[in-house]
């Protein structure tokens, strides 16, 4: 049990209060010097405490004498060799200091006693416990009162147990009774010690125990006031299993092995006058004539009937302290609350379980489950309830904590993207200057800081997402989508990347993961797009404006534009057609001017936000451009109407249509005030990439996948990978280094 202050009455210093010196004729025993072996446990004391037995007359005075010894073990065990007593009664203390179980390092700060009266004629084997010290000052009341020690035990016996409702134990005297047993006795005893603590599990054992022992001792029962103080003590299960899981451990800590029974048999929950028996008997059961229910969108009305041979309550005692854990980071994770989960008013009467179901405004079903419980917590039957969604309904907006964690998202996305861009700007010029030969190697610190910026916003991602899922699971595909992106990428400049897509809260994530092939990740990414083309918004897509609500919620643009990158990327130019051919039927955005591989294009995005041509962007914060010079840009647009017409030109070229893939090519031509020819379309397309989209980060994948990087950028071919960086070979034992570096 854990004990933090114990009140106790008296100690060795004063036992005289019980004790007297002069000869007691009223007594009609015949009592005789006996010797007498005494032993048994003091819990919960450590070794070393001090035990003490007073022999006492009859009528249950104190002779004058005192024999002493200490508690040798972690057991508490204690014994007296032969020792010669006048009389069989005896008053057994033990101070000291003890085990605080549920504590800190679960030794006391504070001196306990704890006593209990025996006979050692009947046996000299005797526990001081608890139990014992409640039981001393009844037996003394009914001894004045006329009655024996042997029937003023047996009634303080009955008298005490029953008042916790366990009056099937009152055939065993407490005193037999060790709370590292492991039978039934023990978790008495450890049960009624945590009922008669002020919080239930930490060192302040007792409420008030000299009060507590002398109301007992006058009535044989406890007042209306301690019963209420318990009363609160049971909101607490929590802290009645973390005692039990406290004490395994802290013997174990000692090297020794105890068992604890589940200790809440032992509670009189619903106080009956019976602890125990609120659960379920051997062969009764629990039955519900359906167990889920299929809800349309509008909600409704429904009675389930059930049977019970114990009552059933649809909610569980109240839990134990608070933890710091996602739900309670998450409090303001939707603007204006949980909103959109199932509305439900439930209520059991008799043997019926009556749902009362309202409009669901979330765009996808949701599952609930109501679950019917004893008092001990058990889940004795459940309803699986399934609401059917309303795909035009509104989404919430982001809440305070959402809007912090999808701008540091936004933040390392554009960390990684900033640094992808100059990379590629490093191979734009590699003719010239030879940059990547000289620059992009594992050392290379925009190369690691790109690979740590992607996986940065990929564990924020997942928290992001694993933490929703527990909620309304609402923001899904968009988290979703926002994987994808990275990943493509990554993919694309790395190859065989470690795909990481499990977070634990409180572990955060495995870092020992080795490389998931391109394809499967690839398989990955087309299943979670394909889901965010069917439930965003058709609408135009904005990144820029600042609002963490707009950058959140992408829209069926997006997600066509990037699965139609993954599509390219893996040869299938007809589904990637008919992607990009709805972009640009949709209309949500023009072709104009802008060149992307001028620091005016760039500095005007920075400084007025989404364009007629903006799709995603991302700010960086690096300032302003004014020269052409390979540096970080302030604003990475990463995808552009520019970039979606002329893929959508390199599929119709792929897929035969080159008329159509003409055209294309010419309105950009246009729009741009450029001449430009090829000899075929594909060449046009990579001639016009090279001149106007210097600040992206889609011209090196273009020229990858279609065979130009190469002779564009004057490299070898194990340079279409990138290395990986060197402090990811160092850390990461399950990482192998690219081809080549």
């Amino acid at each position: 049990m854990m004990f933090k202050r114990f009140l106790f009455w008296g100690g060795l210093a004063s036992l005289s209060l019980f004790s007297s010196c002069g000869e007691d004729e009223n007594t009609s025993e015949d009592i005789r010097p006996e010797t007498y072996e005494i032993s048994g446990k003091a819990e919960p004391f450590l070794a070393g405490s001090a035990v003490a037995v007073l022999p006492l007359k009859a009528d249950m005075q104190g002779t004058g004498e005192v024999f002493t010894t200490t508690v040798k073990d972690v057991w508490g065990n204690f014994s007296l060799g032969p020792t010669q007593l006048t009389t069989p009664y005896a008053e057994l203390f033990s101070t000291g200091y003890f085990f605080s179980l549920g504590y800190g390092d679960n030794m006391s700060e504070s001196t306990l006693t704890l006593s209990g009266l025996a006979d050692l004629s009947v046996t000299s084997v005797f526990n001081i416990n608890v139990l014992t010290h409640l039981k001393v000052q009844r037996i003394r009341k009914l001894v004045a009162d006329g009655k024996s020690f042997s029937e003023a035990n047996m009634q303080a016996q009955n008298e005490l147990l029953s008042a916790f409702g366990l009056q099937r134990y009152a055939g065993t005297d407490v005193s037999s009774f060790s709370m590292t047993a492991g039978t039934d006795e023990a978790g008495v005893l450890i049960a009624v010690s945590w009922l008669l603590s002020s919080e239930g599990y930490n060192e302040n054992i007792f409420l008030n125990l000299p009060k507590v022992s002398k109301e007992f001792g006058e009535n044989g029962i406890f007042s209306e006031t301690t019963k209420a103080q318990m009363r609160e003590v049971k909101k607490s299960p929590y802290s009645l299993s973390n005692l039990r899981d406290n004490i395994i451990w802290w013997y174990k800590k000692q090297g020794v092995e105890v068992k604890v029974k589940e200790l809440t048999h032992f509670i009189d929950w619903d106080e009956d006058g019976t602890a125990g028996n609120e659960t379920l008997g051997e062969g009764q059961e629990v039955t519900l004539e359906t167990t889920e229910l299929d809800v349309p969108n509008e909600g409704g009305d429904y009675t389930i009937n059930f049977s019970s041979p114990i009552p059933l309550y649809l909610e569980p005692m109240e839990d134990g302290p608070s933890v710091i854990g996602p739900d309670t980071f998450w409090k303001d994770m939707y603007e204006g609350g949980e909103t959109v989960d199932i509305v439900l008013d439930k209520k059991i009467e008799g043997q019926q379980l009556v749902l009362k179901i309202g409009k669901l405004k979330s765009r996808s079903a949701k599952v609930l489950t109501v679950n019917l419980y004893d008092c001990l917590n058990n889940v004795l039957g459940s309803v699986k309830i399934t609401q059917q969604g309303d795909k035009n309904a509104a989404l919430p907006r982001l809440g305070e904590n959402s809007k912090y964690v999808v701008s540091a998202m936004a933040l390392s996305l554009a960390e990684g993207f900033s640094r992808m861009n100059l990379i590629e700007q490093y191979y734009h010029y590699n003719k010239y200057a030879s940059f990547v030969t000289q620059r992009v190697s594992p050392t290379n610190s925009e190369i690691s800081d790109m690979w740590n910026s992607f996986y940065t916003v990929n564990n924020r991602n997942l928290m992001f997402k694993d933490t929703e899922a527990d909620r309304l699971s609402i923001y899904q595909e968009y988290c979703g989508a926002f994987s994808a992106l990275y990943y493509y990428y990554m993919v694309v400049v790395w190859g065989d990347v470690p795909y990481i897509n499990d977070y634990d809260f409180y572990q955060g994530v495995n870092f020992n993961i080795s490389r998931t092939s391109q394809n499967d990740i690839f398989d990955k990414l087309e299943k979670d797009l394909l889901a965010s083309i069917d439930y965003f918004e058709e609408k135009r897509n904005r990144s820029l404006s600042g609002d963490a609500n707009d950058y959140f919620f992408l829209s069926k643009d997006v997600a066509r534009i990037l699965l139609a990158d993954v599509y390219m990327y893996r040869g299938k130019y007809g589904q990637a057609e008919g992607l990009l051919a709805r972009v640009v039927e949709n209309g949500f955005y023009s072709l104009d001017a802008s060149d992307y591989s001028k620091p005016e294009t760039i500095n005007r995005l920075l400084e007025e936000g989404d364009g007629p041509e903006t799709v995603f962007a991302v700010y960086t914060d690096h300032g302003t451009r004014s020269d052409v010079t390979v540096s970080l840009p302030p604003v990475v647009p990463v995808m552009t109407y520019t970039d979606v017409v002329l893929s959508y030109a390199e599929c119709l070229y792929k897929n035969g249509k080159t008329s159509e893939a003409q055209l294309q090519v010419n309105e950009v031509k246009s729009a741009k005030g450029i001449q430009m020819t090829g000899s075929n379309v594909l060449e046009e397309i990579r001639d016009i990439r090279m001149r106007m989209l210097l600040y992206g980060v889609s011209n090196f994948t273009f020229m990858k996948r279609n065979g130009f990087a190469e002779s564009v950028y004057g490299v070898e071919k194990y340079r279409l990978l990138w290395p990986i960086p060197q402090r990811e070979l160092d850390v990461n034992p399950s990482m192998t280094p690219n081809p080549g570096y």
